[in-house]
C-alpha cells in the first residue's frame, strides 16, 4: 500500500513538474551578434531537427539531433532536447546519459531545469540519493519560485 502511494505521489509530481516546466517563462541564454557564427549555425540545425520532431518526421528529427551530438559532443542544445525526449518516452537511462553529458559542457548554466529532469530520471531508476542530489543542485540555481517550491516538496517526500 505504501509503495503504491509513493508511485502515485511520484507520478503526480512528474505531471505537475512537466506542466510547470512547460509554463515557466524562461528561455535559455543566447549569443548576440550580427553575423552567423558556427555556433549559431549549429543552433539552426538543432532548430530544424526540432521542427522535424514536431512535424511529420519525428524519427528523422531525433536521428538528426543524434548526428549533431555525435559531431559535437559539447552541443548542449542537442543533448538537452534528446534528454527531454528520452524522459517523455520513458527512456530514463538514456535521459541520464544525455543530461549528464549536457551538464558537463553547460558551464554557463543555460539549462538549470536539466537538474530537475535528471533528478526525475534517477528517481524513476530507483536512485533516490542521486535524485535528491540533482533536485538540490536545481535549488542552487535560484530559478522560478513556484517551481523551486515544488522541488522542495518532492525532496521532502523522498526523505
Amino acid at each position: 500500500m505504501k509503495q503504491q502511494t509513493v508511485k502515485i505521489a511520484a507520478s503526480a509530481f512528474a505531471i505537475l513538474l512537466f506542466v510547470l516546466l512547460l509554463l515557466a517563462p524562461r528561455t535559455p541564454k543566447t549569443v548576440s551578434g550580427d553575423s552567423e557564427s558556427p555556433e549559431q549555425s549549429v543552433d539552426s540545425e538543432v532548430q530544424e531537427a526540432l521542427l522535424m520532431v514536431q512535424g511529420d518526421q519525428p524519427m528523422q528529427g531525433i536521428l538528426r539531433l543524434r548526428e549533431i551530438l555525435d559531431e559535437d559532443p559539447s552541443n548542449i542544445d542537442a543533448a538537452w532536447n534528446l534528454g527531454r525526449f528520452s524522459i517523455e518516452t520513458g527512456q530514463f537511462e538514456n535521459a541520464i546519459l544525455r543530461f549528464e553529458q549536457m551538464l558537463e559542457h553547460d558551464s554557463e548554466g543555460k539549462y538549470p531545469d536539466a537538474f530537475i529532469f535528471l533528478g526525475h530520471a534517477y528517481e524513476q531508476e530507483g536512485d533516490v540519493v542521486k535524485a535528491k542530489e540533482n533536485y538540490n543542485r536545481f535549488l542552487e540555481s535560484e530559478s522560478e519560485p513556484q517551481l523551486m517550491e515544488e522541488v522542495r516538496k518532492r525532496i521532502a517526500e523522498l526523505e
